[in-house]
């Protein structure tokens, strides 16, 4: 009866390891599918799950470390925990993918006041496409965070996330509910508001070549304005992009680190 006992306590121990490898998985699974420098969406499936199950091995000390209690084991609770963490790891990821979503935004804002958005390009992180400039500033971006280290902070949050939202607990909003759907609709619409400041060097040339081109045309009727005004942008906006380019960087690392206090901030709002 003893041997019995042993052997159905060590089942259980091994079914609560399973079922713990399998949340701490969910969670870093949703935040590998939404952040560039982990993988994004457009990574093979087999480089998706390598990255997740090493975080998942990397981040299992620290996340059995700070459980509060057992792992619930049973069919209803272990779906819960699971979109519990599912949940968690898709606002983590959805905050640190804001500002590659950002900058990639600026260059379409770019390339369509350039006048020359007709260009599209793959950026394979997202799936989608982009215009040229958009597809330069997502992978310049990404370069910078991956060069620059600033990927570090952001595991270091991801370990904290475990002991704030443990695998067997839920998020309390102890500050409320409110400031957490506060934060997030605030910094969703900072995505276009940065977005136009960094098109706006471009944005203020293709105006004043706008207005010249357009007065010229006033003066001379018979001079088609609107077509020697288009390769004119199309140069003024390159010229213009590349004189400001260290001012784009630094504001790229401004908002990238901005991020990783948003991070910080929005799993502080879950605990």
């Amino acid at each position: 009866m003893g041997q019995l006992v042993a052997a159905l306590a060590e089942q259980v121990d091994v079914t609560r390891t399973i079922v713990a490898f399998a949340l701490i998985m969910a969670r870093v699974m949703a935040i590998v599918l939404l952040v560039p420098f982990l993988g994004g969406k457009n990574a093979p499936t087999e480089v998706k799950m390598g990255v997740g199950m090493t975080l998942t091995m990397i981040i299992w000390p620290t996340a059995m470390a700070t459980l509060t209690g057992p792992v619930p084991i049973s069919p209803i609770g272990f779906l819960l925990m699971m979109m519990k963490e599912t949940f968690v790891g898709l606002v983590i990821g959805f905050v640190a993918s804001k500002v590659f979503y950002t900058v990639e935004i600026a260059g379409q804002l770019i390339d369509i006041l350039r006048g020359a958005n007709q260009i599209q390009l793959q950026v394979p992180e997202i799936e989608e496409r982009s215009s040229a400039f958009g597809a330069m500033q997502f992978q310049l971006l990404l370069t910078l965070i991956i060069a620059l280290d600033l990927h570090h902070p952001f595991f270091y949050s991801l370990f904290e996330s475990f002991r704030v939202v443990p695998l067997n607990d839920w998020p309390h909003f102890h500050a409320g509910f409110k400031p957490f759907v506060d934060f997030s609709a605030r910094i969703t619409a900072d995505v276009l508001f940065i977005a136009v400041l960094l098109a706006m060097p471009v944005g203020i040339v293709t105006l004043i070549i706008e207005t010249a081109f357009g007065l010229m045309n006033r003066v001379a009727p018979q001079i088609n304005a609107y077509f020697m005004a288009m390769p004119a942008k199309v140069l003024a906006g390159c010229i213009v992009f590349f004189l400001a380019f260290d001012m784009v960087v630094e504001t790229m690392l401004t908002h990238a680190r901005d991020m990783l206090a948003h991070v910080a901030t929005v799993i502080e709002l879950l605990g």
